[in-house]
C-alpha cells in the first residue's frame, strides 16, 4: 500500500564538481518508524539499486544520471500502492524527482502523493504546483508522515494534519501550523537500512566525504543553531539544535558495525560539535566500546567548541577527517551573512588540529551580492594561511541563493529569481564558469578566474610546504586505496571513475 521512492544521483563528467550519491538516511529513518508502528512498506532505491548504471540527463548533456531508468522504476511498483512518499533532501536533484513522481501519477492517478525534505519544505508551491503531488512533509518528517498514513488507512481526512501544505480542492495552497520539533530524538528506531541497497552503497564507497572503507551515513543531532542567510537549515529544522545521548549514537555504531561489517561511519549533521560536554561524552563512549571504527565529519561543522583535549578525545575515539566552514575571509561578509565566527578563534582551532592525526578541510564560498575584489583578496589571503598552517583541503565554491536560505528569498522577493526558478540549474554546479554570479560587482567569469585561482594557490603551497605528506596519500592511494584527503577523492573521480562514465 505505501511505496518510498529514492530518486537517482547526479554525476558530472566536466568540470571540477564532485557528486557522490550516498544513502538517503531520511527515508531509511522514515521506514524504520513506520516499521516501528507495524507498517510495512516497498523501497524502491533508484539510485542504489544500480549504481553502476550511467545515462546522460539528456542529450549531449554532460550531467549524468546514476542509477535506475524512469522506466525500470515504474516495472517495480507493487500495483496496490495508494500512497506514494519521495524524498528531496538537496535542490539539485529536484528534476529527477519530479520527473519520476510525475511518470508515477500517469500509472497511478488515485494515488496520493507526498513529498518531504529540504527542498520541498523551502519551496512547496513549486512543488504542489508541478503536477504530481497531493501533501508536502514541512521539516522533520516522522510523525507528520505516520499520522497522514494513518488517517488515509482509515479513511479519515488527513488535511488537518500539522506540519503539512497541501493542495486543497480549488487548487490553492494551503499551509498548516508547523509541527513541534521531536526533543528526545533517542528515542527513534535505527534507520532500516536493509531496504535501500546499502550494501551496494557501502561495496562502491558511495559516502559523502573520504573513502574509510566500509562506510555508512550516521545522523548524531537534527537542526542548527545559527541563522547564516545563505542556509535553509533554519527553514527546515528551525533553529532548535538536538544532539543525540552520546551512549545511544556509539549503541548504534556498536550495531551497524556488527551487522554490516563495517569501518567507517559519515556523520550527516548540519554541524555535528556544538555542546563540548556531549561530544566528549560521544568520544568517551565510542572509546569505551573499543570498535575499532573510524569515523568523519565531512559536512562541515562549527569551531567553538574546540580545544586541545577535545580535539585529541575525537582522534582517540576514530574521528579522521573533518570540515570546517569560515565561508570567507572577509569579516564584512562574515557579518552580512550572519555567519557569527570569530577569525582568531577559528585559526585558534586550526592551530590545534595540527596536533593531532585528523585531517582537516575547509570550505569558502565567494560571490556573495556584497562580494568585491577587495573581499576576494581577503579571502585569498585567508587561504594562504590555512595552507601554511597545514589545512589538507579547501573547497571555494561560488554563491548560488539556495532554496529555504534568507537569501534566496529575498532574491525570490525582489524579483531577481522569478517563479519559474530556471536558476536551480546552477546548483547543479556550484563551480561553473556559465552560472550566474548573485555578486553586485562581479562577473561569472571574474568568479570563476578567481576561484580557480584560490585552488591553485592553496594546493601549490601546500605542496611547497609540505610535499612529503602529499607523496604520502598519493602513496597509500595506489598501494593501499586509502583517501587520507578530499583531493584523492576528486583524483578518483576524475582520472577514473569519469573515464568509466564518458564510456556508457
Amino acid at each position: 500500500m505505501i511505496t518510498l521512492i529514492n530518486h537517482q544521483g547526479l554525476k558530472l563528467i566536466k568540470g571540477i564538481q564532485i557528486q557522490t550519491p550516498s544513502p538517503s538516511i531520511g527515508l531509511a529513518y522514515i521506514g524504520a518508524f513506520l516499521k516501528q508502528h507495524a507498517i510495512q512498506y516497498t523501497a524502491i532505491d533508484a539510485c542504489g539499486a544500480a549504481l553502476d548504471q550511467i545515462f546522460p540527463l539528456e542529450n549531449d548533456s554532460e550531467i549524468m544520471v546514476q542509477g535506475l531508468t524512469n522506466k525500470q522504476i515504474l516495472e517495480r511498483i507493487p500495483k496496490d500502492t495508494k500512497i506514494f512518499g519521495f524524498t528531496c533532501l538537496f535542490s539539485n536533484a529536484w528534476p529527477l524527482v519530479n520527473h519520476i513522481a510525475l511518470g508515477v501519477r500517469e500509472l497511478f492517478p488515485e494515488a496520493i502523493f507526498i513529498a518531504g525534505g529540504e527542498h520541498p519544505t523551502a519551496l512547496p508551491d513549486q512543488v504542489l504546483n508541478s503536477g504530481a503531488f497531493d501533501a508536502v512533509v514541512m521539516g522533520e518528517g516522522e510523525e507528520t508522515f505516520l499520522e497522514m498514513i494513518n488517517k488515509i488507512k482509515n479513511n479519515e481526512p488527513w488535511q488537518d494534519v500539522d506540519g503539512i501544505c497541501y493542495l486543497n480542492n480549488q487548487n490553492h495552497i494551503i499551509k498548516n501550523v508547523a509541527r513541534k520539533r521531536v526533543r528526545n530524538i533517542d528515542n527513534f528506531p535505527y534507520p532500516d537500512w536493509d531496504e535501500w541497497s546499502i550494501e551496494e552503497y557501502i561495496s562502491h564507497n558511495q559516502v559523502t566525504g573520504i573513502n574509510l572503507g566500509r562506510s555508512i551515513p550516521i545522523l548524531g543531532s537534527r537542526g542548527c543553531p545559527y541563522a547564516c542567510t545563505f542556509c535553509s537549515n533554519e527553514d527546515m529544522w528551525t533553529r532548535q539544535y538536538i544532539m543525540r545521548e552520546g551512549k545511544s549514537l556509539a549503541n548504534e555504531m556498536e550495531f551497524m558495525k556488527n551487522k554490516y561489517s563495517l569501518t567507517g561511519f559519515s556523520f550527516m549533521d548540519s554541524t555535528f560539535v556544538v555542546n563540548r560536554k556531549k561530544t566528549l561524552d560521544f568520544c568517551n563512549e565510542v572509546i569505551k566500546k573499543d570498535m575499532n571504527i573510524t569515523y568523519q565529519i565531512p559536512a562541515g561543522t562549527r569551531c567553538e567548541a574546540f580545544d586541545v583535549e577535545l580535539a585529541k578525545k575525537l582522534e582517540e575515539s576514530g574521528l579522521k577527517n573533518l570540515a570546517l566552514a569560515p565561508e570567507s575571509g572577509s569579516e564584512m561578509i562574515r557579518e552580512v551573512t550572519k555567519k557569527q565566527i570569530k577569525i582568531d578563534d577559528f585559526f585558534r582551532v586550526v592551530k590545534i588540529f595540527q596536533k593531532v592525526n585528523i585531517t582537516v578541510g575547509c570550505f569558502v564560498v565567494i560571490g556573495f551580492p556584497e562580494d568585491n575584489i577587495s573581499t576576494l583578496k581577503e579571502s585569498l589571503a585567508m587561504i594562504r594561511k590555512l595552507a601554511v598552517l597545514g589545512v589538507d583541503d579547501i573547497t571555494v565554491s561560488k554563491f548560488t541563493p539556495y532554496p529555504g536560505s534568507p537569501l534566496f528569498n529575498q532574491f525570490r522577493e525582489n524579483g531577481v529569481i522569478d517563479d519559474k526558478l530556471e536558476e536551480l540549474a546552477d546548483i547543479i554546479s556550484f563551480y561553473s564558469s556559465e552560472s550566474k554570479s548573485y555578486s553586485e560587482s562581479l562577473t561569472s567569469k571574474q568568479l570563476h578566474f578567481w576561484m580557480i585561482w584560490m585552488f591553485l594557490n592553496f594546493y601549490v603551497i601546500t605542496f611547497v610546504c609540505r610535499p612529503m605528506k602529499v607523496i604520502k596519500n598519493f602513496w597509500d592511494y595506489f598501494s593501499k586505496g586509502v583517501e587520507n584527503a578530499r583531493y584523492m577523492r576528486f583524483f578518483t573521480e576524475i582520472f577514473v571513475l569519469r573515464r568509466k562514465w564518458e564510456k556508457s
